[in-house]
């Protein structure tokens, strides 16, 4: 087997991305009536803001929906959106209007009290991908901003563009990157002081260093970028800044990486200090033999950066991971807050990384506060109580390990927390964690490569198991307060009210409702869909609403790899928004269908043929669009189990590039062609005689 560039660059997409009902509403049979007002402080509010404020902590005054009331919560309206994958973005509302990004950089405005859909702004129509990679990343898209009368959306095509609120046309448009340079955007803009912030990824794959814009909200002229890292060695460096950074990438690196540090969607305005600190993904490839040799900090990867708003100057830094090797990176996860410490208020920065680690630093100096583990972990035994820098396990350094010895790695390289929404009450000052579990088996394959099993556990030993929480996190004592299990790992970003009230939508397709004290679970009402993006809330005429999207999930883990992770066959309905309100009495969403799959074509391979076929899927990337097992379920990717090659020389066609830049090309011999087939249609046999049952 012949595994070429392609390959490469997918299994290191794997790496990164894999990071992706049938029961009513709970509500009072005696409700018949439309949602109905009830004593708030306010007639009409918004959420304007991704996390409601600059701080992006989730939280809402609110609270006319409660502890008391959450039972008669229920469903107001539900409409589905013409979109093909999972919604992921956090919902914007403004003047009675709901802002929903999805994939294709699509931008949907829905009116906020029947969700009748009032335009849809298509910014990729028309213009075809110019990669394999860009069309990999069409697939989602985290969300939007808002400033003034425009909405504003990071194209996957490298645009940032601004489109009229009340129209949906296009204001302006601007290029922060280079699409055929393997750059993207994914991530949602941010705002502050006239700005608007965007990141721009490198895709984690090496091949150009990672960076983040600023321009000006009301034209989009740009105004400035930082670099997450050095460039070429033997070229004169952009400042001194990257001159002290060069002489911690080690020797040799920039002879097979370019660096990368995405900045992917970890943004935060701080608009007491008029600086905005990014979180940066880690140096790549994530094989740390394959990157510099004697490398100290690798900066600016892995590591929290403040930057001042108005000219992108560095201000501070702190690296959480050194010489990352496990995709740790603190590129999800930042909020601001202010914190009792030792008597005095401090403004801190709070990072949940995917390390599994809460860091609190102080935000104006980037000063390690302190650190701990709010999962278990197998990478580092803690944290330097001074510096905060990791006492690393020699167990998890999987690049020492012999060939076929596998490494079992906690948390996966998908991380114990990903992007999803941390939210937190400034009064109570507690943090609530999207925490997912599961343990990575890691081995090096004898292609060099390393094979990434990111749904790897052992039946019956609870040290190995996959699963979900929400977790009520002191920062202050960095203690636990109380954590709900979750039966699927991949669920949705968490919302705190005034009401005590946290929500949080799951996998399995329902909203959730905790108290915020005690995590007792107060409701679970029913959306029809599996649920990643985190719930906002707003009152309308005096009525307080919940809006949350759902439905479709295939790549709303981040990859189709994990479909079965992030969501059940039930929950993989059509993409949607939803609103509940107290008193909703809407008919309950509809789930998905049950799936049927027809009779291959061909008879079953032998077994051990199709077992070479799966390591070569996995291994050359199939995974990561098409899912284990091919289940890429309500997504642009074709369900393989339903879809079957009609025979292996189309297969054959297939990976030679037919189906180019939707899918890239295939390097397989002959051999390796037809253990792949095997796979696949052994893989449809068991579909079809398990009578559509997953």
């Amino acid at each position: 087997m012949n595994l070429g560039w392609f390959q490469v660059v997918m299994i290191r997409m794997v790496l990164v991305f894999i990071a992706l009902m049938g029961a009513g509403c709970a509500m009072d049979a005696d409700e018949e009536q439309a949602p109905k007002p009830m004593a708030n402080n306010v007639e009409s509010t918004d959420w304007a803001l991704l996390g409601n404020s600059p701080d992006m902590q989730h939280h809402s005054d609110l609270t006319q929906i409660n502890t008391e009331t959450v039972s008669d919560l229920g469903l107001a309206w539900a409409i589905d959106l013409p979109t093909r994958d999972g919604l992921v973005g956090n919902p914007l509302i403004s003047n009675g209007r709901i802002f929903q990004s999805g994939s294709q950089s699509q931008v949907f405005a829905n009116d906020l009290k029947t969700g009748e859909l009032l335009w849809t702004y298509e910014p990729l129509a028309g213009r075809p991908p110019s990669s394999f990679l860009e069309t990999w990343l069409r697939s989602l898209n985290r969300g939007l901003a808002l400033y003034e009368d425009l909405v504003i959306v990071g194209a996957s095509d490298c645009r940032l563009v601004a489109i009229d609120q009340e129209t949906g046309i296009e204001q302006w448009q601007v290029e922060t990157c280079d699409s055929e340079q393997a750059y993207m955007i994914s991530g949602a803009p941010r705002v502050g002081g006239g700005k608007v912030f965007i990141g721009n990824s490198c895709a984690d794959m090496g091949l150009n260093r990672g960076h983040v814009d600023a321009v000006d909200a009301k034209t989009g002229k740009h105004l400035w970028r930082f670099y997450t890292v050095p460039g070429d060695p033997k070229e004169p460096q952009d400042s001194e800044l990257y001159e002290m950074a060069l002489k911690t990438w080690g020797e040799g690196w920039y002879e097979s990486t370019r660096g990368c540090g995405s900045v992917w969607d970890a943004m935060v305005y701080d608009a007491e200090l008029d600086q905005l600190i990014i979180g940066t993904g880690a140096p790549a490839p994530a094989d740390p033999t394959k990157r510099g040799k004697d490398v100290g900090d690798e900066l600016f990867t892995s590591a929290v950066v403040a930057l001042d708003a108005q000219t992108g100057a560095y201000q501070w830094h702190f690296t959480q991971v050194p010489g990352n090797a496990w995709n740790y990176e603190p590129a999800v996860g930042l909020m601001l807050a202010t914190l009792p410490m030792n008597g005095v208020d401090k403004r801190v920065v709070l990072s949940v990384p995917k390390n599994g680690f809460v860091y609190v630093l102080d935000a104006q100096t980037g000063g390690f506060i302190s650190g701990r583990n709010y999962v278990p972990v197998n990478w580092a035994k803690g944290l330097d109580n001074e510096t905060g820098r990791p006492i690393f396990d020699p167990a998890a350094r999987y690049w020492e390990a012999a060939d076929g010895e596998p490494t079992i790695i906690l948390p996966s390289n998908a991380g114990a927390h990903d992007w999803t929404a941390l939210a937190f009450d400034p009064e109570s000052n507690v943090l609530f964690i999207p925490a997912l579990t599961t343990p990575e088996r890691r081995e090096r394959t004898a292609s060099g490569e390393y094979s990434y099993d990111h749904r790897h556990s052992t039946e019956g030993d609870p040290e190995w198991e996959a699963f979900g929480e929400l977790i009520a996190w002191d920062p202050v004592s960095q203690s636990e307060i109380w954590r709900q299990r979750l039966a699927l790992p991949y669920n949705g970003g968490a919302l705190h009210t005034a009401g005590g009230v946290v929500f949080q939508g799951t996998a399995e397709g329902y909203l959730n409702a905790y108290d915020a004290i005690s995590g007792e679970q107060l409701g679970s009402f029913a959306a029809g869909g599996a649920i990643r993006a985190a719930p906002s809330t707003v009152v309308a005429d005096g009525i307080q609403y919940i809006v949350v999207p759902a439905g479709a999930p295939s790549t709303s883990a981040a990859s189709a790899g994990l479909t079965d992770y992030s969501s059940t066959a039930e929950s993989r309905s059509r993409p949607r928004l939803l609103a509940f309100a107290l008193g909703g009495d809407a008919p309950a969403p509809a789930w998905a269908a049950q799936l049927t799959f027809p009779k291959p074509p061909v008879d079953r391979y032998p077994p051990e043929v199709a077992a070479m076929g799966e390591t070569i899927y996995e291994l050359a990337g199939c995974v990561a669009c098409h899912g284990y097992g091919g289940q890429s379920v309500g997504g642009a990717a074709a369900d393989l189990r339903m879809r079957l090659p009609v025979n292996l020389e189309y297969l054959k066609a297939v990976l030679g590039g037919l189906l180019a830049p939707r899918m890239p090309q295939v390097e397989l011999d002959d051999a390796s062609a037809e253990a792949l087939y095997a796979y696949l249609v052994n893989t449809a046999w068991s579909a079809y005689e398990a009578d559509g049952v997953n």
